[in-house]
């Protein structure tokens, strides 16, 4: 299920594919996964293509959607939780999504890392590993770079098979 009829309105930055699609990851190792701001659905589609059975979530910032598709409001435990969060609510998804799968990978910007509002959440759960993305995605129709350097944050909660550290991810 791809939706690909989203506008790029408020909070909503859509991944190019090339971002996900290069991650290094055995994706055969995760049965069930959360996109819960799935935006377009383009995430959503290429777990569900990896043979991940997936439930999606996404806000809406009018409040016209029930509070059950809210991920802050979601209260499961899946095997991955991925997501291109809304970068105002970012630290919400970290803390509500750390204790809810045994694998979070979070697209953010690489000054995400610092921050005092943040630290609190990083000295107790840091991440395991960071992919940083050697482009600058375009998060627009018009191909526009982004003005920040981005990256995957990966948090391993139950087994670790996805190598710690820090990498970079090469646009194919």
């Amino acid at each position: 299920m791809v939706f690909l009829n989203a506008d790029n309105k408020d909070d909503s930055f859509y991944t190019p594919p090339w971002a996900y699609e290069s991650l290094p990851i055995d994706w055969t190792r995760y049965k069930d996964g959360l996109e819960p701001s799935m935006g377009d659905g383009r995430i959503f589609g290429f777990l569900e293509d990896q043979g991940v059975k997936m439930d999606g979530r996404d806000l809406d910032w009018q409040s016209e959607t029930n509070q059950d598709e809210d991920f802050l409001n979601w209260d499961g435990y899946v095997d991955l939780i991925m997501t291109n969060p809304p970068f105002s609510k970012a630290l919400e998804f970290m803390v509500h999504g750390i204790n809810r799968c045994k694998t979070m990978l979070l697209l953010l910007p690489l000054n995400y890392l610092g921050s005092q509002k943040r630290h609190k959440f990083y000295s107790v759960n840091p991440p395991d590993a960071l992919f940083v993305l050697s482009k600058r995605p375009s998060f627009t129709p018009d191909g526009k770079t982004a003005a920040k350097d981005y990256g995957w944050y990966l948090w391993q909660t139950g087994e670790k098979h996805v190598k710690p550290g820090l990498h970079f991810l090469i646009p194919s």
